[in-house]
């Protein structure tokens, strides 16, 4: 692990995936990577993207040591193992989820699947992935490139833009804008906590979502709420 913890990942750590996709949606970018899903209940990540992609073996020749990129991934990144949706031959399993736990990678995303998901729970290890399948992709795929630039349901994915992945899904932000997207997420999950204490003390949820902005909560001036609902 790094020896000093990277201050926006933590920030980021602290979000839920639905207030960054609503940060994202407000600065007009698209980031929700559509149908890869939580394989372990309960886990999460967040980390910078070291990006796989895949292709088809097209001629028999045999092991092709398509995962041996792992000895290069740093600590603290998030794997984004692109395998083009393919659902017959898995690019994860019981020795990378080994290797992955021990070297502190936060988690892995796949376009495709994974097997030996008795392993990776056993591990509590984060990983997201279209499915599961059993089926080796030893001699079915090679590494094509790694950091290089993928693209997961439509969503271009370069190498260190962010990746956080919960119970609600995926997404990838861009590192440019990264931290403004920190502080919009930050202001929607202030807001809806402001709400909900606002509905707790009499407001209706009109009255509430209108009083904090719900609309627009990066614009949100943070009113104090009595408890009979008036801003002070």
């Amino acid at each position: 692990m790094n020896a000093t913890p990277d201050p926006l990942l933590l920030r980021c750590a602290a979000l839920d995936t639905a207030a960054l996709s609503d940060a994202l949606d407000s600065l007009g970018i698209a980031g929700g990577l559509l149908g890869l899903h939580q394989q372990v209940p309960g886990t999460r990540c967040c980390g910078y993207a070291y990006t796989v992609q895949y292709q088809p073996v097209t001629e028999h020749g045999g092991f092709r040591n398509a995962a041996n990129y792992i000895d290069d991934v740093p600590a603290d990144s998030v794997i984004v193992s692109c395998n083009d949706g393919r659902l017959d031959a898995t690019v994860w399993g019981d020795i990378l989820t080994h290797f992955a736990s021990q070297r502190g990678i936060n988690g892995t995303l796949i376009d495709g699947v994974g097997r030996d998901l008795d392993t990776v729970g056993r591990l509590d290890y984060p990983l997201f992935s279209r499915g599961r399948f059993m089926q080796s992709g030893k001699n079915r795929v090679q590494l094509k490139a790694v950091q290089v630039p993928v693209r997961i349901s439509g969503v271009a994915i370069y190498p260190g833009d962010v990746i956080v992945a919960d119970a609600s899904g995926c997404l990838a932000i861009p590192r440019a804008q990264f931290e403004a997207v920190l502080q919009r997420a930050e202001a929607v999950e202030r807001t809806e906590r402001e709400i909900i204490l606002s509905i707790s003390r009499g407001l209706s949820l009109g009255e509430a979502r209108r009083l904090h902005r719900y609309d627009q909560p990066w614009l949100n001036a943070n009113p104090q709420v009595t408890p009979q609902g008036a801003a002070q």
